[in-house]
């Protein structure tokens, strides 16, 4: 056997045989499944140097049926309030759609998320990757149906699995927050596309909860939001995050930032960069903000929106 399956299967029959570590398989009609835990491998193919942490920085992780937001966000003096979060970067990554890939295309796309995501880690600093919890089983009617159809097959727990073992190998905590209204918060706070405004929102609440901040809803900053809010009207009477988030909606306010629309690798979309996920047969593109990518010299405009608009999307 090659690659990483190789090396790790040898050195845990090196170290089993040496009575150091436990592992368990089992035999079925076609496979031999083999478990071990990464962390009794010294010398396991993908572990890292721990993260050289810098304190108040989390990364936050939104998922969506067809795109992954990725966000680095900072906040050093009360991770209670929007206000004192910055958004330090930003990665969104549009994948295909759930049951349209066969399984183990799934399994390296996802693992190729997780990289980026800890690559971003170790560039800012952060030693806390925040997902948001399980939606569990989502049921509606009407336009929502196909799409928490999509949700509900989208492999949340593999990815989190994945994740917080290959995290695990690089010192870094993965923990869950509460999502709730996680949308409408980050995209009234950080001018980034749906995805990573969202991530943003879910990695600040990662950073209250290490904190011990027992609600990890950020403070309603009434004078703070009023500014936030573009060219409409802030009623005054609001006082939670709630009746905010139910007005929006009963109003249909335009709100969120929308993604890019799909481009082709090593282009220029808008404000960003496209690159691909990876490896050059892998389905799936990664936007950067392209201030924090050089320019290349054959680099072409697409059709693309403009984040600092905010639109609405149903």
């Amino acid at each position: 056997m090659f690659g990483n399956a190789g090396r790790v299967l040898r050195e845990a029959a090196a170290l089993a045989a040496a009575k150091k570590i436990n592992l368990t398989f089992r035999i079925d009609s076609q496979k031999l499944h083999v478990t071990i835990d990464p962390q009794d491998l010294p010398k396991h193919p993908e572990r890292r140097s721990p993260v050289a942490a810098v304190r108040g920085r989390a990364l936050g992780i939104d998922l969506n049926p067809e795109f992954v937001g990725l966000s680095v966000v900072s906040n050093t003096v009360d991770p209670s309030k929007l206000s004192e979060t910055t958004l330090l970067d930003h990665n969104l990554v549009q994948v295909a759609k759930g049951g349209t890939l066969p399984a183990e295309l799934v399994r390296e796309t996802l693992a190729a998320i997780c990289d980026r995501a800890i690559g971003m880690c170790r560039k800012w600093g952060a030693n806390l990757i925040v997902f948001e919890k399980g939606l569990g089983k989502l049921r509606s009617g009407g336009r929502n149906r196909s799409l928490n159809r999509l949700l509900n097959f989208w492999t949340r727990s593999l990815l989190i699995n994945m994740m917080k073992r290959k995290a695990g190998l690089a010192d870094i905590t993965v923990v869950e927050v509460w999502g709730g209204y996680s949308s409408t918060i980050g995209n009234l706070a950080f001018e980034a596309p749906d995805a990573c405004a969202s991530a943003a929102e879910i990695g600040r609440r990662g950073l209250a909860l290490s904190a011990k901040r027992k609600d990890v809803l950020p403070e309603f900053e009434e004078g703070w939001l009023s500014g936030r809010w573009k060219d409409q009207t802030l009623p005054v009477e609001f006082g939670s995050w709630k009746d905010l988030h139910q007005a929006i909606k009963t109003a249909k306010i335009g709100y969120r930032r929308p993604h890019p629309t799909p481009s082709d690798p090593d282009t220029v979309c808008g404000r960003y960069a496209v690159r691909r996920l990876k490896h050059r047969h892998r389905p799936g593109l990664v936007y950067l903000a392209r201030d924090r990518v050089s320019d290349g010299a054959s680099k072409r405009l697409c059709a693309g929106s403009d984040f600092s608009d905010p639109t609405f999307k149903s």
